[in-house]
């Protein structure tokens, strides 16, 4: 059975390095080969070697890149997507006691403020949407009767946290993304040319070898396990590396 396709970069290639050991034990320890059998079988692992470190540089390559930039920025946007919500709490607590003058002040009151989508859709939405709420929110809050008291703070409130996280996700897409993106696409390639070398060595194995013994270079699985590690998945839906 083979590793699935969508398996992480980190998964093939420990699946590699174990196809590669198998291949190895054959040619030494396994007597019913011939020297042409041995022969044949150290060429096609020498093939895989060269596969498997490339795909090995790329993965950690990625990896590091994950666990520095990428890693620093998705955290501040979750502490920009906290302080948003929380600005949205401390609004819904301060303007409760004034929902009537609220209501005669702006049309549609307190739930056009918060916004014309149910939270769980702001939240499906995305970051992006929540931080264009939270901006919102503030120039309505603005817009209000100075009677109700507390709206400038608020306002102040719901403003720098949604700002914040508008620049943190402009960050992430301007700086972040475009190094990202190409080190991930080279753990992609470099998981189809090893799963394509492999293929081909199958093909090629089967003029010297029976399909069982084929079948015996790769190593069980459980069935339609998928090994991840290298990364949570991310808002982004992003393939594991």
């Amino acid at each position: 059975m083979k590793l699935r396709r969508d398996a992480s970069g980190r998964a093939h290639v420990c699946w590699a390095d174990q196809i590669l050991a198998t291949v190895d034990a054959q040619g030494r320890i396994n007597t019913l080969l011939d020297q042409t059998q041995r022969d044949v079988l150290k060429k096609e692992g020498a093939v895989i070697v060269v596969l498997r470190d490339k795909l090995g540089g790329a993965v950690a390559a990625y990896a590091a890149f994950n666990d520095g930039a990428y890693t620093v920025v998705r955290a501040e946007i979750r502490v920009a997507d906290y302080l948003c919500d929380q600005a949205q709490k401390a609004m819904d607590g301060g303007l409760r006691p004034h929902v009537e003058t609220v209501e005669r002040a702006l049309p549609g009151g307190l739930g056009r403020i918060r916004s014309e989508l149910r939270l769980s859709e702001i939240l499906r939405a995305g970051a992006e949407r929540t931080a264009q709420v939270a901006v919102d929110a503030a120039v309505l809050l603005r817009g209000l009767p100075a009677s109700i008291p507390g709206t400038a703070p608020l306002a102040d409130a719901l403003e720098s946290a949604g700002g914040m996280l508008a620049k943190l996700l402009e960050k992430k897409r301007r700086e972040i993304d475009p190094r990202r993106l190409p080190l991930r696409s080279a753990v992609e390639k470099g998981i189809f040319e090893l799963r394509e070398a492999l293929d081909q060595m199958d093909g090629r194995l089967r003029t010297h070898f029976t399909d069982a013994f084929i079948e015996s270079l790769y190593p069980e699985l459980k069935r339609g396990a998928v090994v991840r590690g290298d990364e949570e998945a991310d808002e982004d839906g992003d393939p594991q590396p």
